[in-house]
């Protein structure tokens, strides 16, 4: 169980689990809700953009950043995301620990694991998710290990789907400890830092991000198009521009029917066909070819028009969410 640092040195995997401070502002969105101030720390850790340590650290093993580290870079896998999502929620007073297992679709992979109120929830860091332990949609698969600060606990159940297992990691007959009583834990320090410390966020820079988006977007939109003139309708795209920062606050979810009412209501002599994407923000390539691979601007009918809205929200240590709502209107009379 031992991993290697950015430095090529060998770290035992306990001595990257210490409660750590989210931003605060995070905690103070929701200062008597602790579920939803979960979920909006778990978002902010599924912002941080994911890059494969063969990416990162091209032509080396498997690297793990400490999460001052990882924050610097804004770059990390599965592991990274977790290891800052579990000792955030330890921070937070949640009993917390960090699962290595596999999951569909990107097989091995780090997830956390919390209790709450007697029953078990996992956390996927890289998309901000969580599950029951007995939900079917839930994508991990397998449970190799538990890890917190003091032990690493080795699944030796017969089963290692989450629904069929136990992880109650005081019963020895599922789970075998590295450190026992035979083999005490000999006191190793965090290699963490005491605590995080984050840059403002910059909303002047986001406004400007967001722009800067959405004038390349359209002119690859044009460009897509090429023996097509293409026309953009001013009403739904502000339409379509109140709508994204809704989507940010409410992670997704729970406002689209409203939303669809709204455009129809507007629009009513239309076919509107379109849908919002949303990605953590690295760089500009990944947002076009997520734009490109919705396949909106295919439409041929001659009548069609466009719109096209982006949204930039910023977070602490310049995290971004980016938002980009996509459609092509068709005039039905």
């Amino acid at each position: 169980m031992n991993v290697i640092d950015i430095n090529g040195k060998t770290v035992f995997i306990t001595r990257y689990i210490r409660p750590l401070n989210p931003p605060q502002e995070l905690l103070d969105a929701f200062p008597n809700s602790p579920q939803e101030a979960s979920e909006l720390v778990a978002h902010y850790v599924s912002l941080i953009p994911s890059l494969p340590d063969t990416v990162s650290f091209a032509g080396i093993c498997d690297l793990w950043s400490t999460c001052d580290q990882f924050l610097d870079l804004l770059a990390g896998d599965e592991e990274e995301h977790a290891v800052l999502l579990c000792n955030y929620f330890l921070a937070m007073g949640k009993k917390a620990w960090l699962i290595i297992g596999t999951a569909i679709p990107e097989g091995s992979t780090a997830y956390v694991l919390t209790l709450e109120q007697s029953r078990y929830v996992i956390w996927n860091p890289s998309s901000g998710q969580f599950y029951g332990q007995y939900d079917t949609f839930c994508p991990l698969q397998s449970v190799g290990c538990l890890v917190n600060a003091d032990n690493v606990w080795f699944n030796v159940q017969q089963y290692a789907i989450p629904m069929r297992m136990s992880f109650d990691t005081t019963k020895s007959k599922f789970w075998k400890p590295f450190f026992s009583r035979s083999f005490s834990h000999p006191g190793l320090s965090s290699i963490q830092p005491e605590e995080l410390v984050y840059r403002r966020t910059d909303k002047a820079a986001a406004a400007e991000l967001q722009d800067r988006i959405e004038k390349i977007l359209k002119d690859k939109i044009m460009e897509w198009r090429p023996r097509h003139p293409t026309r953009w309708n001013r009403y739904c795209t502000s339409t379509l521009r109140h709508f994204l920062p809704k989507l940010e606050l409410s992670g997704g979810k729970d406002v689209g029917d409203e939303h669809r009412m709204e455009l129809q209501s507007l629009l009513g002599d239309y076919r509107i066909s379109g849908f919002p994407v949303h990605l953590p923000f690295s760089e500009i390539g990944p947002v076009v070819e997520a734009v490109y691979s919705t396949g909106v601007h295919n439409v041929e009918v001659s009548s069609v028009e466009f719109a096209l809205a982006v949204h930039v929200h910023p977070y602490p240590n310049n995290v971004l969410s980016v938002w980009v709502y996509v459609s092509s209107l068709i005039r039905t009379r």
